[in-house]
């Protein structure tokens, strides 16, 4: 007996379930979801076949990625983290001022790191249920997280400082420092 041949439906692609993927991997990589838009194909082009032939690329890349040996000390994309929380960055005189929403995530449960040229935030958000319950309809993010954003040029690292508070972790980056330093900074979260 032979190998079973898909039949055609099998073979098609089931677009909900793409576009549900490809939305997952976009905000766990910008922390924000992706905007609707609009994109007209030119007439001879075949749009369902272009959607498949693109989605096939994009999971065949994100499959390569998966399968690619990491360096040891390669920080985790973030898919494999969980989530990227929403962020605004707020350029002042003297400083920069980065606003992460982390809304049910204790204090000891987030972790901030100056590493070069970037600041690390990581940490886990609960799940917010009981564990005997079934969730019917979930929106919030539960999990691991992590949120990776540049430095300004200027910075000084060791005046880094945090805060917690109403669910909204607010890092303080002073910008009157000097030339950049490699050492590895953990800055307590207040």
């Amino acid at each position: 007996m032979g190998a079973r041949v898909p039949c055609e439906e099998e073979l098609m692609l089931n677009i909900e379930q793409a576009i549900a993927e490809v939305a997952s991997v976009y905000q766990s990589l910008t922390g924000r979801p992706i905007e609707p838009g609009r994109y007209e194909p030119p007439p001879e082009v075949d749009p369902l076949g272009q959607a498949e032939s693109n989605y096939r690329r994009f999971k065949g890349m994100l499959e390569r990625q998966a399968k690619a040996p990491q360096p040891p000390n390669a920080a985790a994309p973030a898919a494999a983290m969980g989530f990227a929380p929403p962020a605004d960055i707020v350029e002042m005189e003297r400083e920069v001022r980065v606003h992460v929403d982390l809304p049910g995530v204790p204090r000891d449960h987030v972790n901030v790191t100056v590493a070069g040229d970037v600041v690390v935030i990581r940490g886990e958000r609960p799940m917010g249920r009981p564990q005997a319950s079934v969730l019917r309809h979930g929106e919030r993010r539960a999990g691991p997280f992590q949120r990776v954003i540049a430095l300004p040029p200027r910075c000084r690292r060791e005046g880094v400082e945090a805060a917690l508070r109403d669910g909204v972790l607010t890092i303080s980056i002073p910008t009157d420092g000097g030339a950049a330093e490699a050492a590895e900074i953990s800055v307590d979260v207040k």
